[in-house]
């Protein structure tokens, strides 16, 4: 990697917190497009793009979402206890996809496209509703632990996580509003804290996945590309905090409608290059 994509590649991360900061979007569903196409120009092998990307792509949403659930959790919009037990229970649903659905062959960098591209239009639909999910009016008190709906909600975020290279936020946020009732602001943060251990239990699980093989790039551990991944998700950390700070300044309905307008265009673009 030359100094100038160095540089471009941390710009994106800056752009890509702060944006994620001013509209409440998983970092994920940002980072994930832009390592597939750095691998891309990189001429990454078509047998390691994609794993690559997506193990890369989990170590990148963890470290936002570190920094937004300690954010959260100091204003004590954070349940703790459902947090690590949901995350915990999409461990078995991040192995099982990581070791026999993205390494295999068969799932190639066709089919992620298209994956990629239905998980970033259902972001589009929830940026466009505003992400108002129901939840204000549920209880303030801690919930009591519903085993059966936190591995269903864990299960559902692990495989999206695992198979897309997200932190699983599109299925965490409306599961903690709508399922298991808990009030909306308490929801997000919930849900940063569960992304926190779900890619962290997932990156392991790329590493490990990962080890021995040709192909990757000098700094990678595994299937995760450590040099990459901090220069994308460190200046995505800093611009998340000035994101998150303009948020409570500007009115972010129009910044909604343009992220929408523009994931349109990015899944348009991985279904052409799918079928290209």
């Amino acid at each position: 990697m030359t100094v100038m994509q160095a540089v471009w590649l941390a710009v994106a991360g800056l752009g890509a917190g702060v944006l994620a900061g001013l509209v409440g979007i998983g970092g994920g569903v940002i980072f994930t497009p832009v390592l597939f196409a750095v691998y891309g120009v990189l001429d990454v092998p078509e047998a390691v793009r994609t794993p690559l990307t997506v193990g890369t792509g989990l170590f990148c949403t963890g470290i936002a979402a570190g920094a937004s659930a300690g954010h959260h959790l100091r204003k004590g919009a954070v349940w703790p206890r459902m947090a690590l037990g949901v995350g915990m229970a999409s461990a078995g649903a991040v192995g099982v996809v990581s070791r026999f659905v993205v390494t295999q062959s068969w799932y190639d960098n066709s089919l992620f496209q298209l994956l990629f591209a239905a998980v970033l239009l259902v972001v589009v639909v929830r940026m466009v509703r505003g992400a108002q999910e129901s939840g204000e009016n549920a209880e303030a008190n801690a919930p009591e632990p519903r085993w059966g709906r936190w591995v269903g909600t864990g299960s559902a975020a692990g495989a999206v996580a695992a198979a897309v290279g997200v932190g699983g936020g599109v299925v965490l946020v409306p599961a903690y509003s709508r399922w298991l009732r808990l009030p909306l602001h308490r929801a997000v943060g919930t849900s940063s804290a569960t992304i926190l251990v779900i890619s962290t239990l997932s990156t392991a699980a790329y590493v490990w996945l990962g080890v021995g093989l040709d192909g990757r790039p000098a700094l990678a551990l595994g299937y995760v590309d450590v040099g990459t991944g901090l220069l994308l998700a460190g200046p995505a950390v800093v611009g998340a905090q000035v994101g998150a700070a303009l948020a409570h300044r500007w009115a972010t309905r129009w910044l909604r409608w343009a992220f929408a307008a523009l994931a349109v265009v990015v899944a348009g673009r991985l279904v052409w290059g799918a079928f290209g």
